[in-house]
């Protein structure tokens, strides 16, 4: 059976591949594969069952297509019974035995009495909840038969006995049923069984003939003597006294059954339900530790790479910025003033730094996102002309959209960053061109797919980014999202942009697919969630004229860090306006406090003792209506819910241009 659980196609089951099957299944199976009683597992709420060798021959010529089935599916005859029963151990967390049951099976085309004696413990997981249901037993029909049979056979000996005052004892096989007559009840028995004398039976057997009592034993230990060797069996038996026409008794008819392999099993069965549930969960705790060390085993690696791709990449642009300040100082003593190429150099160089740490967030999803409600086939329209430009003509470039596209709510700035650091990477893979196609669509995660993936069910929007290039190999594709990898040439890729684009989206909480086959191309579909609110007035995409500030508008400029600080307020008075700083927020406080005036808070998000949102929200106590606009280079608590800017909330990323600045602050300032 564990060839044929390996063998079995289970891309297409429920249960989905084996590789992806939780812990606590694996122990449960290894458990029942190794057992030599029949054993059966039922997974899940539908009850999907696996099974071993031993309990094969039980679905009869039902095995083994019964493998992956619903149980309710492989025993339609006699689920009526032992459905409640199943549904009661998944339900209450109680298990159920039954002891020679009757189920009418279908067997050979015509259905019959069968009887079973079996045991449902339920399966529970590390999280305590019942998972599954562990079912063991066996088929009791032939003794249930034989029982009858012998019922049948000893009523008629009882009264054929009763009629023969001559007759005192009849052994019948290793059941040992006798009938034994009141004058020869002691020689009788001790000449049949003499190793009982001292085992308390003849003296039960006086008692019986005495009172007229029947005696029932059940479950009774006694040593007999079997081929010549002395056998810890256990017995049920019956005395049952006999009387004769005048009502006098006369006799003790006796049944005994040896039942030593059935008790020994039920003691056994009942072993392994106690234990079953502790197995488990050692089983899945030594799992579990095993798998962290994987993980931190993997993580140290990750480290490796990671540190190893930022310090390589970040090297290569300090050395630009560093030669260029450089040579633009040695010119300057020399009376040199033109120098605009050095600078230019070094502020891309920076540029392109600010870049790789804005590409680092996202994939560690902690770059604020300032989400709105988006029109995907309106962006994905307003993008092409951005696109042929930037791809070259020998990219053809084809939209495919939706009618009737529902909205998402998503950064809309970073959602376009995320289609351009695809269509860059589809221009990379066709070096001698092709067809880039954008597509958006209706779609739906079911809650088996979003289990497996880790994405919440429900309703998306799907945009597709498709093109015909050279595709991914499964290796390529398999780390296509780590971070820094990339297979360009050196200094041709940081190995981030998909790493950005899946930071991005799960931050989003959407989920990101890839498909690609060599020599076929390569598509990345992103799902976002649909928006259900009202429909919200579009972002208006071409900027206006920024204007400068003046005197009369006050920035409180609020930084733990001296350079930043000096920096902020020299660029914000050269923008025109009029300038307060403080170090902390004690001290931003304090000034408040003592009378200042002021229209902007312009406030570092990370502080000592008091973070950005505390000050914020003290100043604002103080100054009703008072204008906020945050900055920081990592932001995960300060003025974020789960990595989202609030409502009305302006932020503005380090490091960050003079006119990045100059347009924050002023939107802020008018936002009324």
């Amino acid at each position: 059976m564990g060839e044929r659980i390996r063998a079995f196609d289970w891309a297409a089951h429920p249960l989905g591949p084996p590789e992806n099957w939780p812990p606590t299944l694996l122990v449960a199976l290894r458990l029942c594969l190794n057992s030599t009683f029949p054993t059966a597992i039922y997974w899940g709420r539908e009850l999907h069952l696996l099974y071993n060798d031993a309990w094969a021959h039980i679905p009869a010529e039902r095995h083994p297509g019964a493998l992956g089935r619903r149980g309710a599916d492989v025993w339609t005859d006699i689920w009526s019974v032992v459905g409640a029963q199943f549904d009661d151990v998944l339900e209450k967390g109680i298990g159920h035995a039954s002891y020679d049951q009757m189920l009418p099976m279908e067997r050979g085309g015509r259905v019959a009495e069968t009887y079973w004696t079996y045991s449902l413990s339920p399966i529970v997981d590390d999280a305590g909840a019942v998972v599954g249901v562990f079912n063991q037993g066996n088929e009791t029909t032939g003794a249930i038969v034989a029982a009858r049979m012998r019922e049948a056979e000893t009523e008629r000996l009882r009264e054929l006995f009763a009629q023969a005052p001559g007759a005192v004892c009849v052994l019948r096989g290793p059941q040992h049923e006798f009938y034994i007559a009141k004058s020869l009840v002691g020689l009788r028995v001790a000449e049949a069984l003499p190793e009982v004398v001292d085992q308390g039976f003849v003296t039960l057997l006086d008692r019986v003939y005495e009172t007229g009592e029947p005696f029932i034993g059940d479950s009774v230990p006694i040593e007999l003597v079997r081929n010549g060797e002395r056998q810890t069996r256990i017995l049920d038996f019956i005395y049952q006294p006999t009387r004769d026409l005048e009502g006098r008794i006369d006799g003790i008819f006796t049944l005994a059954l040896d039942v030593t392999e059935r008790r020994q099993a039920e003691v056994a069965l009942q072993a392994l339900n106690a234990t079953l549930e502790q197995r488990v969960v050692q089983e899945v705790g030594e799992r579990m530790h095993a798998e962290e060390q994987l993980r931190q085993a993997q993580k140290v690696d990750a480290i490796g790479q990671l540190t190893g791709g930022i310090a390589h990449d970040f090297n290569n642009m300090l050395a630009v910025v560093i030669g260029a300040l450089n040579l633009l100082q040695r010119r300057l003593a020399k009376g040199d003033t033109d120098v605009t190429r050095y600078i230019d150099a070094a502020t891309d160089g920076a540029n392109r730094a600010s870049a790789l740490t804005q590409r680092l967030l996202a994939f560690s999803r902690q770059q604020p996102l300032d989400p709105s409600s988006i029109d995907a086939n309106r962006l994905v329209t307003a993008m092409t002309e951005l696109l042929g430009r930037t791809l070259g003509e020998h990219i053809k470039i084809e939209t495919v959209l939706a009618a009737g596209l529902w909205r998402t709510f998503a950064d809309q700035v970073q959602l376009e960053s995320a289609i351009i650091n695809l269509a860059v990477n589809a221009r990379d893979a066709m070096p001698e061109g092709g067809k880039l196609t954008l597509e958006t669509a209706n779609t739906a995660i079911d809650a088996t797919y979003g289990a497996s993936h880790g994405v919440p069910p429900g309703q998306y929007v799907l945009i597709c980014v498709s093109d015909t290039g050279i595709g991914m190999t499964p290796d390529v594709m398999s780390r296509a999202f780590d971070p820094f990898f990339t297979t360009k040439d050196v200094g041709k890729g940081t190995g981030l942009g998909l790493s950005q684009v899946f930071g991005y989206v799960r931050q989003s909480g959407g989920h990101v697919k890839l498909y690609s086959e060599p020599g076929h191309g390569t598509t990345v579909k992103i799902y976002l969630p649909r928006f259900y609110g009202a429909e919200e007035v579009s972002v208006v995409e071409s900027r206006s004229i920024i204007r400068d500030g003046s005197t009369s508008e006050t920035i409180f400029v609020v930084e733990d860090d001296p350079r930043v600080r000096a920096f902020s307020s020299e660029a914000l008075r050269e923008l025109g306006y009029s300038v307060l700083t403080a170090a902390n927020g004690a001290e931003a406080l304090h000034q408040l406090q003592s009378g200042a005036k002021v229209d902007l808070l312009f406030t570092d998000m990370v502080m000592p003792e008091m973070n950005g949102r505390q000050l914020a929200e003290a100043a604002m106590a103080l100054l009703p209506g008072l204008k906020v606009l945050f900055t920081t280079g990592y932001a995960p608590n300060a003025a974020l819910h789960s990595g989202v800017l609030d409502p009305n909330t302006s932020h503005l990323p380090k490091p960050f241009t003079l006119d990045q600045l100059a347009e924050k602050v002023r939107a802020a300032l008018d936002n009324e």
